[in-house]
């Protein structure tokens, strides 16, 4: 190493070690956020203290009416390769009920996560929290997604596509699998590739009896989509910006080092060998603030529309 590099390097390192050369938002306002997100956390907390089961909905209610379109099958009406597995998840209140408790399940993980056992101080990291945050937008646009549209017609088939497209993934998953371990001729996966088309040809039957289109049914889906079309039932995000929380948790959730360091704050501690800085990568409780308090809207308003939708 030349002398002018040493120098330039002792330069960096005496005039900015230990300082950090980003940051979401300054000293301030992080404690802030930290004290935002024990009261969130600790507000959730208490409102869903003893809650249990599924969430009730009236005689006579849009949601009961959605559920009586879509009623149980009869065993004569069924494929032969379901005769003993009833279509399961099919109706608008089961997927919105599903998608809320798995949200608040969810919450159980992070709040034991991130809380202090007095509950008054938390404990961040860099990316734990973004993986949960990104689960927590998925359930609750979905159950946005389906609670959201006014028209019943809407609602069932949002819901019998959700379940077509669970079918689907459970089949690739079961070909991925086969695939890779080199049974894709073997009796294991044939039989779930047969379970699939069966639940399939019931999934058709109900949409009929329904009076819906298939073609709708079966059109494809992905957790993008439902985050944006969940997103603009709340005003305050809208479908762009519930999209972009649930793009960027996703990237920080798979450790994309671009977006982890463009939401976290950064601590010089050196420089490299081409007298580039290294810092240290924290978790911003500012940034972590902003997407749960997103998440926490989107499931307000999930809890809004469920009442709304389960009153007779």
């Amino acid at each position: 190493m030349n002398e002018i590099s040493q120098q330039v390097r002792d330069a960096i390192l005496a005039a900015r070690a230990g300082d950090y050369i980003q940051r979401q938002a300054d000293e301030d306002a992080e404690e802030a956020a930290q004290g935002r997100i024990v009261g969130l956390l600790n507000g959730w907390r208490n409102a869903m203290a003893d809650r249990d089961g599924a969430m009730a909905r009236n005689d006579g209610s849009d949601l009961r009416l959605d559920e009586l379109r879509v009623p149980k099958l009869a065993i004569n009406r069924r494929s032969s390769e379901t005769r003993d597995h009833p279509p399961e998840h099919v109706t608008a209140p089961e997927q919105a009920d599903h998608a809320i408790g798995t949200y608040h399940n969810l919450m159980m993980g992070l709040d034991a996560m991130v809380v202090d056992d007095d509950r008054a101080g938390i404990k961040l990291h860099l990316t734990s929290e973004y993986v949960i945050v990104r689960a927590l937008i998925e359930a609750a646009t979905t159950a946005l997604w389906i609670l959201g549209p006014d028209d019943s017609d809407t609602r069932v088939e949002r819901a019998l596509r959700l379940r077509h497209d669970e079918l689907m993934y459970s089949k690739n998953l079961a070909k991925n699998y086969a695939r890779y371990s080199h049974a894709l001729n073997g009796d294991e996966y044939r039989a779930q590739e047969k379970y699939v088309a069966g639940q399939v040809s019931d999934l058709k039957t109900l949409t009929a009896d329904a009076g819906l289109d298939f073609a709708r049914v079966i059109a494809k889906l992905s957790p993008s989509t439902i985050a944006a079309e969940g997103g603009v039932y709340v005003p305050e995000l809208g479908g762009a910006m519930t999209y972009w929380y649930w793009s960027t948790a996703s990237s920080l959730a798979h450790g994309e080092p671009s977006n982890t360091r463009t939401l976290s704050d950064m601590k010089l501690i050196g420089v490299d060998h081409r007298n580039a800085p290294i810092a240290h990568v924290e978790p911003s409780a500012t940034s972590i603030l902003q997407h749960l308090e997103a998440a926490h809207a989107l499931i307000t308003k999930a809890h809004q529309l469920w009442n709304e939708r389960a009153r007779a």
